[in-house]
């Protein structure tokens, strides 16, 4: 291992894992195998935290059947909601005014793309198109489908997802960069289709350290487990660091751990047997 942790206690084990191509298998589901290895990773006493960029409507339905009731890390790290509480822990919201100017250059420059914005109570959608659509398969949610940037409500937004194809996602990044207040908000691809504006200074990696601080756990071992560029950063703070075999190189880079196997073939019960079983 990079960092040569030592994993002996299973009580002093947080396991933080990313959803989509980590914990879920290719057609969202959550397998047996992966639910089975999260059980069993509690039952030894150590803790499992979900860190997502999804919203809490995208998400919860996944493990409240199963009778998991762990915090979430979501929005890419925006929000810390707990799950036993019913209630956000921590939170942080984009600067309105200058999200939505960008918002509209952004729609305006790039007709195709599709601006998801999340808030707290709603989603609302922008020139809603097929990917978009997708999006909302995959994570088991709807929007509000809104005419104009001017129709949705103001109030805090956590994020904004903009859903492409996958050859306007680079020009669109790299044009997003350039725009007026970029410095202060993020801006993350989180996925071949999708790239996001974050609140600035928000990541996976930052919501790994508050949550360590409002869960008062600062003397636990960390794991992480993700496999896109938004994980990045997690990884890197994590004492333990995995990823499925479908990750990016730039995330197999910085693993301790690469499993043999892809998400839909239980890369992330790999992972926490591998934790389970050292010593």
């Amino acid at each position: 291992m990079k960092r040569g942790i030592m994993m002996g206690d299973k009580t002093k084990i947080i396991f933080f894992s990313d959803m989509d191509g980590t914990l879920l298998s290719a057609d969202k589901t959550l397998s047996e195998d992966n639910l089975d290895a999260i059980l069993r990773l509690r039952e030894a006493g150590g803790k499992f935290v979900v860190a997502t960029g999804r919203v809490l409507q995208a998400t919860r339905h996944y493990f409240e059947p199963a009778g998991i009731d762990c915090p979430v890390i979501l929005c890419n790290g925006g929000m810390i909601y707990d799950c036993h509480e019913n209630k956000i822990m921590w939170s942080r919201f984009l600067p309105e005014d200058k999200s939505r100017v960008m918002i509209a250059e952004l729609l305006r420059k790039f007709p195709e793309a599709c601006a998801e914005i999340c808030t707290p109570e709603a989603i609302y959608d922008v020139q809603i198109n097929d990917y978009e659509r997708r999006h909302w398969k995959i994570g088991g949610f709807t929007a509000e489908i809104m005419d104009s940037l001017e129709d949705i409500p103001s109030g805090n937004c956590c994020k904004v997802l903009f859903a492409m194809p996958e050859t306007s996602v680079k020009p669109f990044a790299e044009y997003a960069a350039g725009l007026p207040f970029a410095e202060d908000v993020e801006f993350i691809t989180s996925s071949a289709i999708y790239h996001e504006m974050l609140p600035k200074d928000c990541s996976k990696g930052s919501a790994m350290k508050k949550f360590m601080e409002l869960y008062g756990e600062e003397g636990s071992v960390t794991a992480a487990m993700g496999d896109y560029n938004n994980d990045l950063e997690m990884l890197r703070l994590a004492d333990f660091a995995a990823c499925p075999s479908n990750a990016i190189d730039e995330v197999k880079a910085v693993c301790d751990f690469v499993s043999s196997s892809d998400c839909s073939h239980g890369a992330a019960a790999d992972a926490i047997n591998y934790i389970l079983n050292s010593l």
